[in-house]
């Protein structure tokens, strides 16, 4: 359980509003829904717990506003869900209608991310409750750290995140031993990605980058090109040789795999 306030906080950091379209994942007990439903929004919960599930729809019965789906998130064809509930011709002309506000299970916290942050065309933001040292992996983790990773890489790809505020322990009964972290993802549309000529081409090439702790890039991209001409791409995007997957930005593994690619080699 969490204490109320921390649901109003959610609620606000999302803007919800009359007339919102919201995905939760994992009600519970139905408590941040009914925060929801009180700003007006219409709610689409996702609920693994057959017990938790009928709950819910107990609580909110006979209103439209709520539809409970009792079903594995990660297994769950959102995509199809949120079609039965958005508007076929929204007014403003975008399907960018819906939002996603949501306390998840910290233990699958990277798997949501992966799952809605490529999902622009159907939400403008993702609000997430996450254990705070998540938070900051995945929002603030700075170039050369071990905490450095893909899904850093991933993140900023697909949103633009910010680390919103800290919640303490204290706030959840039963108190787990980690604190929480309001999270917001305001999530891209396709055409402000970057450009790619393949984004499944650019994170492979991104995860081979980080295979081998440490290694350079001239090793770990081995298997798509020779080494030197692995450097001669480094070189031409303006990094060094010896250049390691924790030293490179964003923009800098979009510039070496679109140089790669202009070699044809991937």
């Amino acid at each position: 359980m969490l204490n109320a306030s921390v649901n109003e906080e959610l609620v606000a950091a999302a803007n919800v509003k009359e007339g919102d379209i919201v995905l939760e994942i994992g009600p519970g007990t139905g408590s941040l829904t009914n925060v929801l439903v009180d700003a007006g929004a219409t709610v689409l919960a996702i609920e693994k717990d057959p017990h938790m599930a009928a709950l819910v729809r107990e609580r909110f019965a006979g209103l439209d506003c709520v539809k409970v789906v009792e079903e594995d998130f990660t297994r769950s064809h959102i995509r199809s869900h949120m079609s039965s509930i958005l508007p076929k011709n929204p007014p403003d002309g975008t399907s960018r209608s819906a939002k996603v506000v949501a306390n998840i299970p910290f233990n699958i916290s990277t798997d949501v991310v992966k799952q809605l942050l490529p999902m622009g065309d159907i939400f403008s933001e993702v609000i997430l409750l996450l254990q705070d040292e998540a938070a900051l992996r995945l929002v603030d983790s700075s170039l050369k750290t071990s905490e450095y990773r893909p899904i850093n890489i991933f993140v900023n790809f697909y949103s633009d995140p910010e680390y919103l505020l800290k919640v303490s322990r204290t706030n959840f009964f039963p108190q787990p031993k980690v604190d929480a972290a309001v999270v917001a993802f305001k999530l891209k549309q396709t055409v402000d990605y970057p450009r790619v000529s393949s984004i499944k081409s650019f994170f492979s090439m991104v995860n081979s980058a980080f295979n081998g702790k440490r290694k350079m890039l001239r090793k770990s991209l081995q298997h798509i090109c020779p080494s030197p001409e692995i450097e001669a791409a480094l070189c031409a995007a303006g990094l060094p040789p010896t250049a390691r997957p924790e030293e490179l930005t964003l923009e800098d593994f979009v510039k070496l795999h679109n140089l790669i690619v202009k070699t044809q080699l991937i």
